[in-house]
């Protein structure tokens, strides 16, 4: 090993230099010159070293191909510089001729057992040292060729984990190539080599596997090939290849056995790596799409040859992304691989949990008796999420929904089953997740209805299908038509309008939004710039904002070149982005936004309260303008907690010196009652539907034909009557008229409401018994909405329990019985003006509040 890579390192230095080189080291200059003059007709370049020491440096230096070699020298004799030179890596395999006058046996042995190649005596015979010198140079050069090719095969055998060896037949002489060794736990391990040494290494459940394939091979002389486990004294277990031969002699008879054995265990384990992976999912090691695939073909075959049922769920888990987005993936992959243990922790030891990939599971039942099995099992795994999931310091709260296809009815192969409880899955999440649904034949419609509508919007998109309607918003203070919200309308074609509902979710799961809110936002931002140009400076527009605008673009860039194409002002547009919008990405909405603000752009915060409506992240974020939701507009009226939200945000919003806009304002009750909270602008059907540009335009030319605004509220002494008979209704108006009061009169608590928002009602009798609502319940929402009211009830019924507590609540002033006395009833009325007004003054004034009474 050692002579073989000290002669690849000599070999490597003589292949630099263009001549051969030889060294000539002895005492007499003489001797020197006639070598000289020799060695310079063979063509060597010649080098002379007068005495030893200087000859073994020069050997260092020049790595010569040839050396002669004086024996007689002082100093050091020839001898001892052929041992010291075989030591050096330049000398190991240099021939070496020793030239001496000495002609006994023993310096003849003495000089070969220092080293040399061979010896010439002195005198000498010039012309037989060249032909000997030629012979010499060809033979070194096979020599290190062989040398080399041994070095590099058994550099070749250590890359490839390669181990050689032979066995003599004959002899019983064995040999092991050093990788060999290695493979075997070293030499240490393997002092002597052999049969009997090696077979105790290979792995107990292999040994006699091996031990009879190497008799076989001895016996009928044929060669093996086999793999098999090794173990080393350090317990280390390799897998190998081992591979033999016999040799055959002359006279055809077997002379040995010849073969190789390779390390494969690195291979194998990337072998059954790749399997693994190509059958398990990396993250949960349930089984995959393909080995799913594959074990509910097996199990649809098995049950239809039985004639049984297979059932198979599709389990996907509400809320992932949420903890995907706050937790960072790490813990996402945590909270998946915890869900895939407490799946398996469910089931049976004869069903299948796979991973299909992100956080959708598919299980595979069979055996079910029936609908009440699969009920029960599809409950199991829905209950199974009711504990929160604890990953170290962090308690994770996911659901699932579940969705269940039953063979041979939902499908009766993988492919059809599989994706019908996919439908039947997703049918779950839209009832509310948290549940299982099993698959019907109209969940598939509903699907094929939604791939049909996706590629009619894509369509759409490409055709330019779209068009824009406004709305306007109203200023309360100045009572004209401040600005437009540009609201996106899908004309069909063959279907005509589409509402907003059914393409609006669609374009944002498919991403479509992006290039259709560009288009609105391009759109709207020109129609604005066309109105300025007409004489309507002060109209501003809104146009909302999806989340994936903001993931998909760089939005106050886009904004930048749309209102220097379109000539609009940025404090003219308005952005509208609703609460999940904000709290997709907090980080970096809030960089975005910042972005925009430092444009001029308005931001307005949509659907406000209907979300994660937070103080935190309103004084965080940019925002100029709330927005109140419709769903608390729609009974600001009648709805204590509605009407207390209502002005909570107006109070919110003044307190942070924004701007509010109610939305879907349809009546004057809600008007007058808004105005009263002191919010500053409105929109709804009260004063507009959303109108095309031509019609919004003519609109805005005619500024009369809205309804006027709520001015100051009346100042007189104002009655509301409620009963559900119109013939008491009158009697009780002609009698308490005569007192001078304003009078409200109606048989239904909703119009009631409706009275109280638009006046400044201070005495109100309500009958007790009406179809809709009981008075005393229709008092109670009247002392919150309107604390300063003073309520009497007037009943033929003696309802004493609910009239007591109305009274004890303070929802109730007096209690008046059917039929009344006409001067009693006259006097208590009047006892309650006089009470009013000595407790608030002249009136209610304009501000209606909401709170306790």
């Amino acid at each position: 090993m050692d002579i073989a890579t000290t002669g690849s390192i000599s070999d490597r230095t003589r292949r630099d230099r263009p001549q051969a080189r030889a060294l000539v080291i002895d005492d007499d200059p003489f001797i020197r010159l006639l070598a000289r003059d020799h060695l310079e007709k063979l063509g060597l370049h010649v080098r002379e070293a007068p005495d030893g020491a200087a000859g073994l440096a020069a050997i260092a230096e020049l790595a010569p191909d040839l050396i002669l070699l004086d024996v007689m020298m002082p100093d050091m004799d020839g001898f001892e510089v052929c041992r010291r030179a075989r030591q050096l890596p330049e000398g190991a395999l240099c021939p070496i001729v020793v030239l001496t006058a000495l002609e006994d046996v023993d310096a003849v042995n003495q000089a070969y057992e220092a080293g040399a190649t061979d010896f010439i005596s002195k005198p000498i015979n010039w012309v037989l040292l060249q032909h000997r010198l030629r012979f010499l140079l060809k033979a070194a050069s096979l020599l290190q060729s062989v040398a080399k090719s041994d070095a590099q095969m058994a550099h070749a055998q250590q890359l490839s984990a390669v181990g050689s060896w032979e066995w003599r037949l004959d002899t019983g002489r064995v040999v092991w190539s050093e990788e060999m060794y290695h493979l075997c736990g070293g030499r240490a391990a393997v002092p002597v080599p052999g049969y009997q040494a090696f077979l105790p290494l290979v792995h107990p459940d292999d040994r006699q596997r091996v031990a009879l394939a190497v008799r076989a091979a001895l016996a009928d002389r044929e060669p093996y090939d086999l793999e098999h486990r090794l173990l080393s004294p350090d317990g280390c277990e390799r897998i190998v290849h081992s591979k033999a031969d016999i040799l055959f002699g002359a006279s055809g008879l077997a002379v040995a056995m010849s073969g190789t054995m390779q390390d494969i265990t690195q291979r194998r384990q990337a072998e059954q790596r790749i399997a693994y992976l190509a059958n398990f999912d990396a993250l949960t090691g349930l089984p995959n799409r393909h080995l799913l695939n594959d074990r509910l073909t097996q199990g649809l075959a098995l049950a239809a040859r039985n004639g049984q049922a297979l059932s198979l769920m599709c389990l996907d888990l509400d809320g992932f992304k949420y903890v995907n987005d706050s937790y960072g993936h790490a813990m996402g992959d945590r909270l998946l691989q915890a869900v895939a243990r407490r799946l398996q922790a469910v089931v049976r030891a004869s069903d299948t949990v796979a991973r299909l990939g992100g956080d959708e599971f598919v299980l595979v039942l069979p055996g079910l008796a029936g609908v009440r099995d699969v009920r029960g099992m599809a409950q199991k795994l829905v209950d199974a999420f009711a504990e929160p999931f604890l990953l170290g310091q962090h308690v994770l709260r996911v659901s699932a929904s579940v969705g269940i296809g039953v063979a041979p009815a939902d499908g009766g192969d993988s492919e059809a089953l599989l994706k019908n409880a996919d439908v039947a899955m997703y049918a779950a999440k839209e009832a509310g997740r948290n549940g299982y649904r099993f698959y019907a034949q109209e969940m598939s419609q509903r699907v094929e209805q939604r791939v049909e509508l996706e590629h009619a919007l894509r369509e759409a998109v490409e055709r330019h299908q779209f068009e824009l309607y406004y709305q306007p918003k109203v200023d309360l203070r100045g009572g004209r038509i401040m600005g437009v919200e540009a609201l996106v309308r899908w004309h069909r074609p063959g279907y005509g309008m589409v509402s907003p509902d059914s393409f609006i979710p669609l374009a944002e799961e498919t991403r479509l939004i992006v290039p259709i809110g560009e288009w609105v936002l391009r759109t709207a931002c020109a129609q604005a710039s066309a109105w300025h140009a007409m004489g309507f400076e002060h109209l501003s527009m809104a146009v909302n904002l999806s989340a994936h605008q903001f993931a998909g673009q760089h939005v106050a860039r886009l904004l930048l070149k749309v209102l220097a194409d379109a000539g609009l002002a940025a404090n003219q547009l308005e952005l509208e982005l609703t609460e999940s919008v904000l709290m997709s990405d907090s980080d970096a909405m809030l960089a975005a936004l910042r972005d925009i603000k430092a444009l001029g752009v308005l931001l307005t915060l949509d659907d406000f309260g209907t979300g994660y409506s937070s103080l935190a992240y309103l004084r965080r974020f940019p925002i100029d303008v709330l927005k109140i939701d419709r769903s608390f507009v729609r009974n600001v009226t009648t709805d204590a907690d509605d009407a207390s939200l209502a002005r909570t945000i107006v109070l919110m919003a003044q307190s942070l010196k924004m701007k509010t806009v109610a939305e879907g304002v349809e009546t004057a009750g809600q008007l007058q009652f808004l105005a009263g909270l002191g919010c500053d602008a409105v929109q709804g059907y009260y004063f507009s539907a959303p109108l095309a540009a031509p019609q919004l335009t003519a609109l805005l030319h005619a500024p009369g034909a809205l309804p006027a605004v709520p001015g100051e509220l009346r100042r007189e002494r104002t009655l509301l009557l409620l009963d559900d008979e119109p013939n008491v209704l009158s009697a009780l108006t002609r009698l308490l008229r005569r007192d001078g009061y304003h009078i409200l009169q109606t048989t239904c608590a909703h119009a009631a409401f409706e009275l109280l928002a638009t006046h400044d009602v201070q005495v109100i009798v309500s009958d007790q018994r009406m179809p809709t609502m009981a008075g005393t319940a229709f008092l109670q929402q009247v002392k919150q909405l309107y604390p300063d009211t003073i309520r009497i009830i007037l009943s033929g019924y003696t309802e004493l329990s609910a009239v007591i507590d109305a009274i004890n609540q303070g929802a109730v002033y007096r209690f008046l019985t059917k039929p009344w006395d006409d001067q009693l009833l006259r006097a208590q009325v009047r006892e309650a003006f006089d009470m009013h007004r000595l407790m608030h003054g002249g009136g209610r004034g304009a501000v209606p509040v909401a709170g306790p009474g």
